[in-house]
């Protein structure tokens, strides 16, 4: 059991890739601590999983919630010893399209959140054995993608984060992964139905591996990186795509 005695918190971790993070860690151990704004999603992980999951609903994009959430994780769990900065949003537009509220929310949830995150969890991880970080990024922080402002810009800042954090924050593991497409609730949420089902019908095509990425790709990844299997790895940008970001246009 990789994560037996070690305390977890993840954000966004109602459904999607934060969901299937907490089913892995608790299966190997782990209590976690887990954030997410869908009280009533939140609220029934914490029915399906049992005493392991302690449920903390907040707002990942407000980071004045964040000093409390910390606070009780300490009073009630006296540590912390992986951080997984997961939540996300994607509102696709261009830069010529793009409105302020949207940027706003993506970057004060994709950036502002897990900064903040850092800074207030940072004793609590130096305070571990193997205290450690785990970004959330995407391969569209890398591939020039239609449509991806500021979903790619945000998710191009977290990765950037990530890295000076190896040196600015010493004492914790700091690494991302940069999921490709993977098959969760939010592709529904952020698409319209018919281009969900371009995306669905389209990607396994173009994609070496012949398929879309599943959650549970990326919590195998992300519990790699924060486990002790993993101890001499920093700074590492884990990509979880299938092959995608090194398809060729030219074929």
């Amino acid at each position: 059991m990789r994560f037996k005695q070690r305390v977890a918190l993840i954000t966004g971790a109602a459904s999607g890739i934060g969901l299937a993070t907490v089913k892995q860690l608790i299966a190997e151990g782990a209590t976690v601590v887990g954030t997410d704004i869908n009280q009533d999603e939140l609220s029934q992980v914490a029915v399906d999983t049992g005493s392991q999951f302690i449920p903390y609903y907040s707002d990942a994009g407000d980071i004045t919630q964040i000093e409390p959430l910390m606070a009780m994780i300490e009073t009630k769990l006296g540590q912390l010893d992986v951080l997984v900065n997961n939540a996300g949003i994607a509102r696709f537009a261009n830069p010529e399209t793009v409105e302020t509220g949207n940027y706003d929310l993506q970057m004060n949830i994709l950036v502002k959140g897990p900064v903040f995150m850092v800074k207030h969890a940072t004793k609590l991880l130096r305070a571990s054995s193997n205290g450690s970080v785990v970004n959330i990024a995407s391969v569209a922080a890398r591939m020039s993608l239609s449509h991806s402002c500021p979903y790619g810009l945000a998710k191009a800042a977290i990765w950037k984060f990530t890295e000076d954090c190896v040196v600015t924050v010493p004492g914790v593991r700091h690494n991302a992964v940069l999921p490709g497409f993977i098959h969760t609730p939010i592709i529904e949420k952020s698409y319209t139905a018919a281009a969900t089902a371009r995306i669905l019908d389209t990607v396994p095509k173009i994609v070496p591996a012949g398929r879309m990425g599943t959650a549970q790709d990326i919590a195998h990844a992300i519990c790699f990186l924060a486990s002790d299997e993993a101890t001499f790895i920093n700074g590492a940008h884990l990509v979880v795509d299938g092959g995608l970001s090194r398809v060729s246009p030219l074929g």
